[in-house]
């Protein structure tokens, strides 16, 4: 069923995603930023639309599930006005650009990366020849800070992947030939992705470049789309880079340059991003303020619950809502005097801060019944999931579980510390729910640990795993991957 534009395989706004539960509505916020006048507007619609709850998603951005009519020509409308839909549907569909969500707050940011998001994203609603590339295109920019995308994280989970990566270094690049001692400047080093990784190139970038150069990016990937007519689906970054090679690809960009691209191996990278630094609650680069991340447990906000961060972000100036790729969500530009009474704000808001919850790295897939492809009921047992081991764990570190209805891996794009990939299991007279269980992020494509785990039985095994953990790791340093690594833990 199309709306306004023709259907595509990944979610939009201005078409209808059929999913079993209804349609399925995807809402582009690039950098994941929101201001309460936006959210607001995202809430009364969910409300018109009869759903309970808006998901954060691991792109950072809104999607409403079980939407059961075509939205109106006004209700269109009205997000374009306020900023939430491009002004052109036929290019609505691509990725969301994905930015730091503490970017232009980052004490450690090199580089404040807003400006650029909002360039980039005016430059590709301005250019309808982009829609005909695949919808998965993804745009990734990375300032340097303690919050950061792409593969600083020290922690396997939080590393988010682009087709188009641009991160934050520093150069000491001549400017001209006369000039003989350059000073060091931040440049943004260009990677690229697919399956899941990124490859790093020699290619910096000046910030007053990105937007040209991103977009003979697009351009000569688009031109590899339009030479395979014929393919079933639209090939993708991984395709050209496996038919032409990483070096074809950056010379036939560079061809089309007034300028050849700028090729400097040496360069100074930023410090590793602090790990759970979108959790809790830290310090921002503006003297005097600070940010406060919280979980949202498996991205659903309540409509009540983004109503209330609205009138959250509406007491401080500027008013603003980040939602982050990890599916939790910041206020950020709240004055240090008023933190504590923010915490017991968002606690009454079912959303209270402790980076020692154990259940605020869970993610899962839509499951069943939502999606066709899941065999398991994963939102349902994710939830129990972190209501038991709330109650029986306790730890000083969140610990990242990715529960899946089926190998497509939805929910995370990074290797998990434990996997569940859903399963049926055969019983006298009937077959049950379960889940195969991989333990460490270089498992997953191996043997599972845990082989056909009845659902109901998987919280206690968690819990025992768990508490391994807890009571025979080496430090409290020692993260659950590694701990995970150090011991050979079989069923």
């Amino acid at each position: 069923m199309n709306w306004l534009t023709e259907a595509n395989v990944c979610p939009g706004l201005f078409y209808g995603t059929p999913a079993r539960d209804g349609f399925l509505i995807r809402i582009r916020t690039p950098g994941g930023w929101l201001n309460p006048q936006q959210a607001r507007h995202i809430a009364t619609l969910a409300e018109q639309w009869g759903c309970e709850t808006i998901q954060v998603t691991n792109r950072a951005n809104l999607q409403i599930r079980s939407v059961q009519t075509s939205p109106t020509l006004e209700a269109f409308q009205a997000l374009q006005q306020v900023g939430l839909a491009a002004q052109n549907p036929e290019v609505d569909h691509l990725r969301n650009l994905m930015s730091s969500p503490t970017a232009g707050i980052d004490p450690q940011e090199w580089i404040d990366t807003r400006p650029l998001v909002q360039a980039l994203d005016t430059y590709i609603q301005h250019h309808a020849e982009l829609a005909q590339l695949p919808a998965k295109l993804s745009i990734g920019i990375d300032g340097g800070g303690a919050v950061g995308i792409g593969t600083r994280a020290p922690l396997a989970w939080e590393h988010r992947y682009n087709e188009i990566q641009l991160s934050a270094v520093l150069a000491n690049v001549p400017e001209n030939r006369q000039q003989r001692t350059p000073r060091e400047k931040v440049y943004f080093r260009l990677a690229l992705g697919g399956d899941k990784q990124l490859w790093d190139t020699p290619i910096l970038i000046a910030p007053d470049e990105c937007v040209s150069i991103v977009a003979v990016l697009m351009r000569v990937y688009l031109d590899y789309v339009c030479s395979h007519p014929t393919a079933a689906k639209k090939p993708r970054m991984k395709h050209l880079l496996q038919e032409w090679g990483l070096e074809t690809y950056l010379d036939r960009v560079s061809d089309r340059l007034e300028q050849p691209l700028r090729r400097v191996t040496e360069v100074r990278k930023p410090l590793p991003t602090q790990p759970y630094g979108h959790l809790g609650v830290h310090p921002q680069r503006q003297t005097g303020l600070s940010y406060i991340g919280t979980g949202v447990r498996l991205g659903q906000l309540t409509i009540a619950q983004l109503l209330g961060l609205a009138q959250l972000a509406e007491t401080v100036e500027p008013g603003q809502i980040c939602l982050t790729p990890w599916q939790t969500v910041l206020l950020p530009n709240i004055p240090n005097e008023q933190v504590s009474d923010q915490l017991q704000k968002l606690a009454s808001l079912g959303l209270p801060i402790s980076v020692n919850r154990v259940d605020a790295a869970i993610v899962a897939c839509a499951g069943k019944p939502g999606c066709a492809a899941a065999v398991t009921q994963t939102q349902p047992h994710a939830l129990a999931l972190a209501d038991y081991l709330t109650r029986q764990v306790t730890l000083d570190r969140p610990v990242n579980i990715h529960l899946t209805g089926c190998p497509k891996s939805c929910a995370q794009p990074s290797p998990a510390e434990i996997t569940l990939l859903g399963t049926t299991i055969e019983r006298p007279n009937e077959m049950i729910e379960g889940y195969h269980i991989y333990l460490g992020t270089h498992s997953q494509s191996s043997l599972p640990q845990f082989h056909s785990i009845p659902a109901a039985d998987v919280p206690s095994l968690i819990e025992q795993l768990l508490n391994q953990y807890k009571n025979y790791r080496y430090s409290s340093d020692e993260s659950l991957d590694e701990f995970i690594n150090r011991n050979s833990i079989k069923q």
